[in-house]
């Protein structure tokens, strides 16, 4: 077999090894700690094809961390419980350089900055957040924009910071919606201060890594949330949430000024599960359902969340939501989408405490 990448790239070996490495990404439907279902299987495969397609993107058509853009998700890629009412773009970048990040901050409801290393293609390096930035630290100028710096060493001048260390390797931000219809995301751009010219052409001895390393971004990200899934219920039994410390929440990425509690759910044919809590004060929450695969259900076509602003609230402000396969006729209900299990999650954002929601399961009958 060839060694030298020209090579590979010459003799197309390096698309061969590519495939037999992808081969490898199925070995997550088979694990005996999902139990997956044919249904399950099903999305699973559709998972992993979505996984492949960010994994392309990210490793084989990003421009390098000296020419870094935002750029969104590819369309329906869903991983870790993501959030329906969240606009998520991203930059690689390489904590060696520096980056200036300017932006407009239009009119969504909350906005914010997060410097991390997210290296699915390495399971062993999965880090969480450097430093974060959120709206109300921004200094605005009177037509809401603002400028940021990105990186390792603190400058002498005030200036808004975001702190980056040694293994950062992208920067996230995460946009939130409350109302989706009505709000404006911000406009953002970024650069690296060290950049000398446009990127270079491609070079044919980095496509075979390439290659591989989108392969190994599906392999690792589907294993990680998998075992991310199954440990919770290490913490909670079904239809019951628990609240991972800040610290465990802060290794796994999680913005600082958001604290999730999180859940498996499993309903029977005739079931319902009954969610109450009285929110805290805070700027914004939600609750969501998702699959075992920790993605978001399809939220375009099916009420499978609500938040702050959508859900209606008991007259002593507290909230009633109900998971039921069918509509049962009531003002929250969440539907199923066809799913019999399942992951679910309540956000408390910026909020001065985090109550724990109450869960009980009823026969649909009653409600």
């Amino acid at each position: 077999m060839a060694e030298d990448p020209i090579d590979k790239v010459v003799s197309a070996e390096a698309w061969t090894e590519f495939c037999d490495q992808l081969k490898k990404a199925g070995d997550v439907l088979l694990r005996e700690d999902l139990a997956a279902s044919p249904f399950e299987r099903g999305e699973g495969l559709r998972y992993l094809g979505r996984l492949l397609r960010a994994g392309l993107v990210s490793f084989s058509e990003h421009t390098g961390p000296r020419h870094p853009a935002f750029r969104p998700m590819p369309e329906m890629v869903k991983m870790g419980l993501d959030n329906p009412d969240n606009y998520y773009v991203s930059a690689s970048v390489n904590a060696r350089h520096s980056y200036r990040i300017r932006g407009r901050r239009g009119s969504i409801h909350y906005l914010s900055f997060a410097a991390q290393n997210q290296n699915f293609a390495a399971r062993d390096r999965i880090a969480g957040g450097a430093g974060h930035l959120n709206d109300s630290e921004l200094r605005l100028d009177r037509d809401g924009r603002f400028e940021i710096l990105a990186s390792q060493k603190q400058p002498a001048e005030p200036c808004d910071w975001l702190r980056m260390v040694p293994d950062t390797s992208q920067i996230l931000v995460r946009q939130t919606y409350l109302d989706r219809a009505s709000e404006r995301p911000a406009e953002l751009e970024i650069e690296c201060l060290d950049a000398d010219g446009p990127p270079a052409p491609l070079d044919p001895a980095r496509v075979p890594g390439q290659l591989l390393g989108s392969a190994l971004y599906a392999i690792g990200c589907a294993q990680w949330f998998a075992d991310w899934v199954v440990d919770f219920r290490k913490h909670a039994p079904a239809n019951q949430f628990h609240l991972p410390d800040e610290e465990q929440h802060r290794l796994v990425g999680g913005d600082p000024n958001i604290r999730i509690w999180l859940g498996l759910w499993e309903l029977g044919p005739d079931e319902a599960l009954v969610i109450e809590a009285t929110p805290p004060r805070c700027d914004y929450w939600n609750f969501q359902l998702g699959n075992i695969w920790a993605e978001s259900l399809d939220y375009r076509f099916r009420r499978v969340h609500l938040n702050s602003h959508t859900a209606a609230l008991e007259d002593d402000g507290s909230f009633r939501l109900v998971v039921a396969h069918a509509d049962p006729g009531v003002s929250n209900w969440i539907d199923t989408a066809g799913h019999e299990r399942g992951t679910m999650c309540v956000r408390w954002v910026r909020a001065d405490s985090h109550p724990e929601p109450r869960c009980r399961v009823v026969k649909s009958a009653e409600l």
